[in-house]
């Protein structure tokens, strides 16, 4: 009797906090994955790519006090990749990106500098604990994001079909990866403030006030900021709960009685975003200056590329991330039942959809699946949720296959991002040949490399979408993933004594001393400098000079390196070999 009483206890206990528990869960995944991953330890594993611009302002602002990036110039060497900008029309150099995700970073990165400055890691903004720092930021905005749609969807389902929601967005979708692998990028910051966005809207339809609607225009302002074509979540503010004609027209009547607090939510939108008017016109005499225009960047309106975005194998958002097919049907669902934000969903989805179809750049980069959708996963629960309640409600036969479906989605979505990790599935795109040849497999495969296309930029960059196959390669693809026998790398090492490639200008006898041409040919001399400097330093220009050689057998990846190396001001090959040990210490 005891124990049934005590299992009867942990099971209302369970029953109670099975939402809590299943964010705990989401939340102790992500830690641990971190921590096996540990980006933060590499150099360029946090702080990279895009990010590289999003924290930029930090270090200029607080370290450097310098926004004209002068002390950038003055070290190169140091600074050269580690900050991108671009020229603007009156000659200063601008950071590309808006200061939003900086300010989302601060309070982490007050926290690195003090560490950093009572430590021995160096206070210069980039060392370890910054880069830490950065990584475990996104855990927090990813539990506030999951405590915000907790609340939103306990206004419309029950704690299991809550907790179901929950894991199959935080794990079943991109999110994951998103919190995880590259978690320093804005889309789980997003994730978080529009989660946070849809519960300041459901609180300011419960209670209409000015109090209520302050807070709505500032984080929205925050929100377009970050990414300015999610300026749309304002439709889900003024669209909530609108079910037919007449509540459109009772909606309006509503705010044209209160146009004074519609002013006041476009004042406190506005004043987000002061800080960075003033900024683009001290960089380019203009109040609104379009950075991305300077790369080329611009929208197709009239050539919207919606079948690529959503199912193409190159890099369709439903190809990757199908759980999203169960939220699409939700939406049905909620139109069906003619309660809830059904409307305002299917209205925010079709044009967000479309605009993000339109940007040049369909593909939204090197990334796994596509990312710029990661941003409306909370809107997107609310429907996952109402189809999952509905199959629950169908009964046993349906319910049953459903749940399966969505665990095999779930799975399927952490092995891609295995697969994505390991390079299995390309960070551009893929093509049929290249999907087929990887499908299931946690690796690569030699073919694999040889099947690889990649999107040609140029041409994108005028509504035009084509393929560039790499060109044969004289090394096999990915042959530097492979570990070299000692006697392979002792062998390496003579013959680049006598002929030193741009990778092995390292080659040293371990004090310093570069070898001569005639003592280079012993074998006893490479033996004596692989035991000086260790089997894990040759085998990484080893690696490293394979990869430089794979590169340049790529005219698209030369092309790339070549803009990349102007930008920044730094030679070529130097740029080369920046990027050939990135991609060795964080691909292989």
């Amino acid at each position: 009797m005891g124990n049934m009483q005590f299992i009867d206890c942990i099971s209302a206990w369970t029953g109670k906090n099975i939402v809590n528990i299943s964010i705990g869960l989401v939340l102790m995944l992500v830690l641990l994955t971190n921590f096996r991953h540990a980006r933060y330890n590499h150099p360029e594993g946090v702080i990279e790519w895009d990010v590289k611009s999003y924290y930029a302002w930090l270090p200029a602002v607080f370290i450097y006090n310098d926004l004209s990036l002068e002390f950038r110039s003055t070290n190169i060497d140091k600074f050269g990749d580690l900050i991108w900008p671009i020229e603007t029309p009156t000659g200063r150099h601008a950071i590309i990106t808006t200061m939003a995700m900086s300010a989302l970073y601060s309070p982490f990165f007050a926290v690195a500098h003090t560490v950093a400055r009572f430590t021995r890691w160096e206070a210069d903004g980039y060392s370890r604990p910054y880069r830490f720092s950065l990584t475990f930021a996104a855990l927090f905005y990813l539990w506030a994001g999951l405590l915000f749609l907790r609340s939103v969807l306990r206004r419309y389902f029950g704690e299991y079909i809550i907790a179901a929601t929950i894991i199959a967005v935080a794990l079943g979708t991109n999110l994951f990866y998103y919190s995880t692998y590259e978690a320093a990028m804005t889309h789980v910051y997003n994730f978080s403030l529009i989660a946070a966005f849809i519960w300041l809207t459901i609180r300011f339809y419960d209670r209409p006030s000015l109090r209520a609607i302050v807070p709505a225009g500032l984080l929205a302002g925050l929100i377009a900021l970050i990414r300015p074509v999610n300026i749309i979540v304002l439709l889900i503010f003024f669209l909530w709960d609108i079910r037919s004609l007449k509540d459109m027209k009772e909606r309006l009547f509503f705010f044209t009685r209160r146009y004074h607090w519609v002013l006041l939510m476009a004042l406190c939108f506005i004043l987000v975003w002061v800080p960075q008017f003033i900024y683009w016109h001290w960089v380019s005499g203009k109040i609104f200056y379009f950075t991305y225009g300077e790369e080329g960047g611009r929208f197709f309106f009239n050539n919207p590329q919606i079948f690529n975005i959503l199912f193409s194998i190159k890099k369709g958002w439903l190809v990757y991330t199908p759980i999203m097919l169960f939220s699409l049907a939700g939406i049905i669902v909620l139109l069906a039942k003619r309660t809830g934000p059904g409307p305002a969903i299917l209205v925010f989805m079709i044009l967000n959809i479309y605009v993000l179809s339109s940007w040049w750049n369909w593909w939204y980069g090197g990334g796994f699946g596509l990312r710029s959708f990661v941003d409306s996963y909370a809107l997107l629960a609310i429907p996952l949720a109402a189809f999952i309640e509905a199959a629950v409600r169908r009964g046993r036969s349906i319910r049953v296959p459903v749940a399966g479906i969505l665990a095999l989605l779930l799975f399927y979505n952490l092995f891609q991002t295995r697969q994505y990790v390991n390079n299995a599935i390309h960070w551009w795109w893929m093509n049929p040949e290249a999907y087929r040849e990887t499908f299931l497999k946690l690796r690569p495969t030699e073919r694999y490399w040889s099947l690889i296309t990649f999107p040609d930029h140029e041409l994108a960059r005028q509504g035009i979408y084509r393929e560039v196959r790499q060109e044969p390669k004289e090394h096999a693809p990915g042959e530097w993933r492979r570990s070299p026998s000692d006697g392979e790398l002792i062998m390496w090492i003579e013959s680049r004594l006598e002929d030193r490639g741009p990778a092995t200008d390292s080659l040293s006898d371990g004090h310093g001393r570069e070898i001569s041409g005639t003592a280079a040919q012993s074998n006893k001399q490479a033996v004596i400098m692989f035991e000086t400097k260790g089997r894990e330093h040759y085998e990484k220009l080893w690696a490293v000079e394979i990869i430089t050689d794979e590169i340049s057998r790529n005219p698209q990846m030369v092309d790339y390196i070549k803009n990349k190396a102007l930008k920044n001001k730094v030679p070529f090959d130097t740029m080369l070999i920046r990027d050939a040990e990135w991609i060795y210490e964080n691909q292989r």
